[in-house]
Order: structure tokens, then sequence, then C-alpha cells
């Protein structure tokens, strides 16, 4: 299953389709970055994973419907 990811790089955050490299979207702030990225897995029905700026996981929260 693919999932949507929240990262940091470049000093801003980033939300795209795991595995890919083209950018859903990209943000200043993060909080928006997380909001979006959960707008995004929330319409894909998937999972978002959320990373720190230092790269680790946050968090993961499945939108997959059942």
């Amino acid at each position: 299953m693919t999932a949507v990811e929240t990262f940091r790089s470049h000093n801003m955050w980033h939300n795209r389709m795991q595995g890919e490299e083209s950018d859903l979207s990209t943000h200043v702030i993060r909080t928006q970055a997380i909001a979006e990225g959960r707008t995004w897995a929330m319409t894909r029905q998937c999972d978002h994973i959320v990373h720190n700026a230092d790269g680790t996981v946050e968090s993961i929260t499945s939108y997959a419907r059942e």
C-alpha cells in the first residue's frame, strides 16, 4: 500500500507519495504540511507518515478503509 509522507528537505516541509520523487505540496510551516498531508492521505485512503526534521518517523496514521 502506498502512503503520503510529510518530511523536511532543503529547509522546507514537503508531502509526496511514498516512493515518488515529485512533491504533492511544499510548505514553510510544518503544521501546514502535516494538515495538507493528512488531507491527501484521507482523499487517497492510505497511510500518512510524518517524519521529524531529522528524518525519523514521528507518527503513522492510517486513513485506509477496510
